[in-house]
């Protein structure tokens, strides 16, 4: 579907903020347009090291459950937790069940069949009662079924919920409830999913310290959990993500490892990739297409005989699941093509018999990925209500949307991302209509174009594999951190590759270059119409890395094109050789920029400037820039050559370079300029002993350090003075002091002995010849400097 693209607001970003990231700039410019200015706020994004998790007693009726938990446990009671058959499930689950364990608790656990459909079914009640059940604790699930909830307390039952799906309008009377949906908007707590919650209450029952290590051994879990619910990583839940990506890398579960090994992969580099595209799916496939108790049984597990045979399982049922979500998807795809109109509805709704309720919900956020909006898939069957899955897009809330038609429903249950709901097949077409009518009031953006928001535009020749691990520090990339958006442009099409591999899904890898050769490989995944060959493209991708072989690649995933246009974009910064620049050199009132500059930058900018008529204190000079950095760097005066301005750039290192409004310097002649190194080499001989700072020298005129030498040999060749390198340096000597060592001649220093006129004669000429030739090099960059791109202006190559 094509898109329009539109530039992010470009924010200032904060110097210190900068100073606190340090890397490269794009990582601190990224973070800003995020809304973290606060260099600790930053910080403890980026390291979880630097973040301080919430208490577990911030949660409501956690203090209460807590309590009830440790009664039955001092009572010796059975415990038994309800959990869910999907991966979040599943995690919070085996979380409980080895908390209770350590705990001291009698402790099982139970989860609903996929036919008996999510929440808190009356068999679980039934069930209790009849193996002497006391204690009876969901997760994942449990917040909406309070008619269940109510007939176990009333039959004997100490009941405590822990979930976190959208609050019904009466909460169950269970003896606890524990939600985080009952918490402010913005609590750091208010986004864990079922496994997050467990997690808090195993934290909380086991606070006494003993127990540490199981705790941090549990958090590959609950990063497992989290990810495969898609949960919104901001505050804790991205906390807990980040540490325990870190332990599952380095996990000893036994389950995790076979299944790791089943899909052909290790420990070394999982991500929430990883999780979200291998092994999330496979411990889904069990509870969607047969039994969820053996992905608990997997990740319990202390036998490897029996990790290896459940692994194996898993990865029979996910291929089995992979072929019933393509069949459905085969028969939606095929629906929607014969009536485009269901595609530019608010939501697409549709009806199928038969179809397989394990993968309704795969279906539905196929379809939403694919056409930007919410998709419900609906699946009748003969003699029970049909059974319906949604899937939402960003921005909407698919769980309301459908509990404002519940008056059609049987039951509903969900949040914003994700909903299910079960319905009379003869409400279906009311339920639709009601729907719509509400999205299109509610979601009025559904009916605008579909649009991408550019982050940032990155130059060709700056996308590389650092740039790419720099953005990974932004990871993990999920609901609410989503992976930035980049650009670029210049390439042309070479060829187009099907990296299909027979499926249906067109995935192609795009082979381009740019305009001096430089290739670039995107790879998109479910391509949609591709341009023609040799076309020249502005690409908006994804930066990645991927590992292939125990290396480590770039991987640039694109997510549209447009035919190339000329750069209008002022607003993006650019990207050169790792360093973001500002080029301002076409503006006016270079006294007010620089008053602008330090009140931003204050003392972490460094302006340099060379060879003004009247040195006024505004700038450095080359000499004085040694042994300094600092994150901002002013460019004042048109360096003298592309030399000069690489070796500030590494002395100094800055992130971000602001390029001035040039300033007028000295244009001087070749007989003015050796007047100028002549004076500065009578102080020198007078009061440094002779030592020459020929960088000093340079910086005071702004001229190129090798005009500074070729001045002095003209200088020397007609036996003004005499030069030798020594240990110390390059040393000046009159005629009359000069060392017998030294002989004057063209070849310089240390030659053999021709004193002779026309030696000298040939060496003042060549030496005049040199600067007369660096100086006409130094007009000319200083020209070309006003209008050069930035990129070859700001090049790391020589």
């Amino acid at each position: 579907m094509p898109h329009e693209w539109r530039i992010a607001p470009q924010k200032d970003v904060p110097p210190a903020l900068r100073e606190a990231v340090g890397g490269h700039p794009l990582v601190a410019r990224l973070l800003t347009q995020r809304g973290f200015t606060d260099p600790q706020q930053a910080r403890a994004f980026l390291d979880p090291t630097q973040y301080t998790p919430a208490s577990p007693y911030e949660l409501e009726g956690m203090e209460r459950a807590i309590s009830l938990l440790n009664a039955s446990i001092e009572r010796g009671e059975r415990v038994r937790i309800w959990g869910d058959f999907d991966a979040d499930g599943e995690t919070a689950t085996v979380v409980l069940f080895e908390a209770l364990s350590a705990a001291g608790a009698k402790v099982d656990y139970d989860l609903p069949l996929r036919n008996e459909g999510h929440g808190l079914h009356p068999r679980a009640v039934t069930d209790a009662l009849r193996d002497g059940v006391s204690a009876l604790i969901t997760c994942d699930t449990g917040i909406g079924d309070g008619e269940v909830v109510a007939q176990g307390v009333r039959a004997g039952l100490t009941v405590i919920i822990t979930d976190h799906h959208d609050l019904p309008e009466e909460l169950p009377i269970a003896q606890a409830v524990i939600d985080p949906k009952m918490l402010s908007p913005n609590h750091p707590l208010r986004e864990l999913t079922g496994v997050g919650v467990a997690y808090m209450v195993a934290r909380a029952l086991l606070a006494d310290g003993e127990q540490a290590q199981l705790l941090e051994e549990m958090l590959d879990l609950v990063a497992l959990g989290l990810v495969a619910d898609v949960a919104v990583q901001v505050a804790d839940v991205r906390y807990l993500i980040q540490r325990g990506l870190e332990v599952l890398r380095g996990t000893q579960r036994l389950g995790l490892l076979a299944l790791i090994r089943a899909f052909g992969s290790d420990t070394s580099h999982l991500d929430s990739s990883t999780i979200g595209y291998e092994l999330a799916p496979r411990l889904n496939a069990a509870g969607r297409l047969a039994d969820a108790h053996s992905a608990v049984r997997l990740l319990l597990t202390h036998d490897e005989q029996e990790a290896e045979s459940l692994a194996q399982e898993m990865e029979s049922l996910n291929r089995d699941r992979k072929a019933r979500q393509e069949a459905v998807l085969a028969q939606a795809e095929e629906r929607l093509a014969r009536d485009p109109q269901a595609r530019r509805r608010p939501a697409i709704v549709l009806e199928g018999e038969n179809w397989s309720l394990g993968v309704l919900g795969l279906v539905a956020g196929d379809l939403a990925h694919r056409y930007e909006r919410p998709a419900i898939l609906i699946a009748h069957r003969e003699g029970e209500p049909s059974v319906g899955s949604a899937r939402s897009v960003e921005g909407i809330d698919i769980h309301q949307a459908i509990a404002s038609q519940r008056e059609h429903l049987v039951r509903e249950g969900g949040h914003p991302m994700a909903a299910g709901f079960s319905i009379p097949r003869e409400e279906v077409a009311a339920f639709t209509r009601g729907l719509w009518d509400w999205l299109g009031k509610k979601a009025p953006q559904l009916q605008a174009p579909p649009e991408l928001v550019v982050d940032a535009e990155i130059p060709w020749r700056e996308l590389n594999l650092t740039l790419a691990r720099e953005v990974a520090r932004l990871g993990p990339f999920g609901s609410g951190n989503p992976r930035p958006l980049l650009m670029t442009g210049g390439g042309s099409l070479v060829r187009v590759e099907d990296i299909s591999r027979q499926r249906e899904t067109p995935h192609r890898r795009l082979h381009l270059d740019d305009d001096e050769g430089s290739p670039l490989r995107f790879v998109w995944f479910n391509a949609g119409d591709l341009p023609e060959t040799g076309e020249r493209l502005d690409l908006a991708f994804y930066l990645a890395t991927r590992s292939w072989r125990g290396e480590e690649h770039l991987q640039l995933e694109l997510a549209d094109w447009h035919p190339a246009t000329p750069p209008a974009r002022e607003a993006l910064a650019n990207l050169v050789a790792g360093r973001e620049v500002v080029d301002w050199r076409k503006k006016e009132g270079t006294q007010q920029l620089l008053v602008q500059l330090r009140a931003m930058h204050g003392e972490n900018i460094l302006v340099w400037a060379e060879g003004l008529p009247s040195p006024d204190g505004e700038g450095l000079t080359r000499s004085e820039l040694v042994g300094r950095r600092a994150p901002a760097l002013a460019i004042l005066t048109a360096p003298p050559g592309p030399e000069a301005l690489r070796w500030v750039l590494s002395e100094v290192q800055p992130q971000v370079i602001y390029l001035l409004p040039p300033r007028a310097t000295q244009a001087l002649a070749s007989s003015e300029f050796i007047a100028h190194v002549a004076g500065m080499l009578r102080v020198a001989l007078r009061d440094h002993d002779g030592w020459i700072d020929a960088l000093r020298m340079a910086g005071r005129i702004g001229a190129r350090r090798a005009s500074v030498i070729a001045a002095l040999r003209g200088l020397e060749a007609r036996g003004k003075i005499a030069l030798r390198y020594e240990e110390q340096g390059l040393r000046a000597y009159l005629p009359s002091e000069t060392p017998e060592d030294i002989e004057m001649c063209e070849n310089g220093v240390s030659a053999p002995p021709e004193d002779t006129a026309e030696c000298r004669n040939r060496a003042e000429e060549q030496a005049r010849a040199a600067l007369s030739y660096l100086l006409r090099e130094t007009q000319a960059y200083r020209q070309a400097y006003a209008t050069q791109p930035v990129e070859a202006l700001l090049s790391a190559e020589p």
